[in-house]
């Protein structure tokens, strides 16, 4: 490569802000009900308007009591008291205690107003016929009580705007009464697969078509990101059929993702088209990316299109460093990538010589080591085109421009994705 040749492309931070400062890429909420909302972003914070537990509870079976009474009780002092009621969860509609009585009590059952301790099962003998028990041991005032408010105190911040929905955090929102979230909206991501030899029929393959596999998998991986994929279907090399499926994705979707069609030194009908469509067209002739260089950036009224390259590695490569954080951001979630785990690599990995000052993605393949336990990285290399590369791969990590080489051994941290990395129903079958 000619050292002006590598200058023609522009970093990908520098790509990516030239994006942002093009388009208008506004996150916007709705409303889901609470038990749908797994996996969602909260759009704004969560304020609890009640105490949790709402009034002083037992976190004990055992009976409430009024601590004079108990004073001083001892095996050779016990203190007998009257069992005038059977406390039942979810009741706040308690009698309250009069000098010389009790309250039998379970776990988690609200006091009354002047109960102030309680004294565990273990610690008592209860007489069933005379509705009475003996007590061997004095506590200390308040001893086994959560006060209200204990866990979760009213006015108390629960969750921050950006928080990603749990299940143990829906069953906190039900406990408080929130029946109802405001979430980011998932933004519609066009997906258009562009080139006269593709074709989703199998049987055409034979006769010198290419399935349509790119398609496929980038319309997986913006749903396990948090998009909404829209296939707008293969689209051949014509540029008013170009235009019309560009024009679609404008008024319809937030993203656009075309697929093929940017490569060096061929007839590029994807700039071609957007170009005569309107100002500013093509923003960025290329990327600093090793194996994804060709990807394009447009934009076309403030809508952002990112025109992935045709081969797997490629296409996967650069919606890994311009789709993702563009997503992320509209679902209201950093631009980076968090789920990151440290590895060894098992072998040594050396940039190709041709693109060594661009940024490269390194597949590898995550396991677990038998011997110590540690987690181990295996470089996963191949062409661009090789799907092998990506079958073999569960995770990534993205190599700076300066770095060229990496030891046998050297801890790297390799990002996982959804989808990639891991299904939905297993997050750990990586190892």
């Amino acid at each position: 490569m000619h050292k002006n040749e590598s200058n023609s492309y522009l970093s990908i931070r520098t790509a990516f802000i030239k994006l942002r400062k093009n388009i208008i890429a506004e996150s916007i909420s709705e409303q889901v009900n609470t038990k749908e909302s797994l996996g969602r972003v909260l759009y704004n914070n969560i304020i609890s308007s009640i105490n949790i537990p709402m009034y002083d509870s037992s976190h004990m079976d055992g009976f409430a009591v009024l601590y004079e009474d108990i004073r001083g009780a001892s095996n050779l002092k016990p203190v007998t008291l009257k069992v005038i009621n059977d406390i039942k969860l979810g009741n706040t509609k308690i009698e309250p205690l009069k000098s010389r009585q009790a309250a039998r009590i379970p776990t988690g059952g609200y006091l009354s107003k002047n109960s102030d301790t309680v004294i565990p099962v273990e610690y008592v003998q209860f007489n069933v016929i005379d509705r009475s028990v003996k007590i061997f041991s004095e506590f200390p005032k308040g001893s086994f009580i959560s006060p209200a408010g204990n866990d979760i105190s009213k006015n108390k911040l629960l969750f921050k705007k950006g928080h990603l929905i749990r299940t143990q955090d829906i069953a906190l929102l039900n406990l408080i009464g929130i029946k109802k979230l405001n979430i980011f909206k998932k933004p519609k991501i066009a997906i258009i697969p562009t080139g006269n030899e593709l074709t989703n029929n199998i049987e055409e393959v034979i006769h010198g078509k290419i399935l349509n596999t790119n398609g496929q998998i980038i319309s997986t991986l913006v749903e396990a990101s948090g998009g909404i994929p829209v296939d707008l279907g293969i689209t051949s090399d014509n540029i008013k059929k170009i235009q019309n499926k560009i024009k679609y994705a404008i008024s319809q979707t937030d993203i656009i993702l075309t697929i093929g069609g940017s490569s060096v030194g061929h007839k590029d009908l994807l700039a071609e088209s957007i170009n005569s469509m309107g100002e500013p067209g093509i923003i960025a002739e290329g990327i600093k990316l090793d194996r994804g260089r060709v990807t394009k950036i447009a934009v076309l009224k403030s809508k952002p299109i990112i025109i992935l390259p045709g081969p797997i590695q490629g296409a996967v490569n650069a919606f890994i460093v311009l789709a993702i954080p563009l997503l992320r951001s509209l679902i209201g979630l950093s631009y980076n990538n968090k789920a990151i785990i440290n590895a060894q690599i098992t072998d040594n990995w050396n940039a190709r010589k041709k693109f060594q000052n661009f940024v490269k993605i390194l597949y590898v393949h995550l396991s677990l080591s038998k011997t110590n336990n540690s987690i181990k990285a295996e470089p996963i290399t191949g062409e661009t085109s090789n799907m092998t590369v990506m079958t073999r791969a569960n995770g990534y990590v993205i190599v700076p421009e300066k770095i060229t080489n990496i030891e046998k051994g050297s801890d790297i941290q390799v990002n996982l994705l959804s989808g990639f990395s891991f299904s939905s129903g297993n997050p750990i079958d990586f190892v």
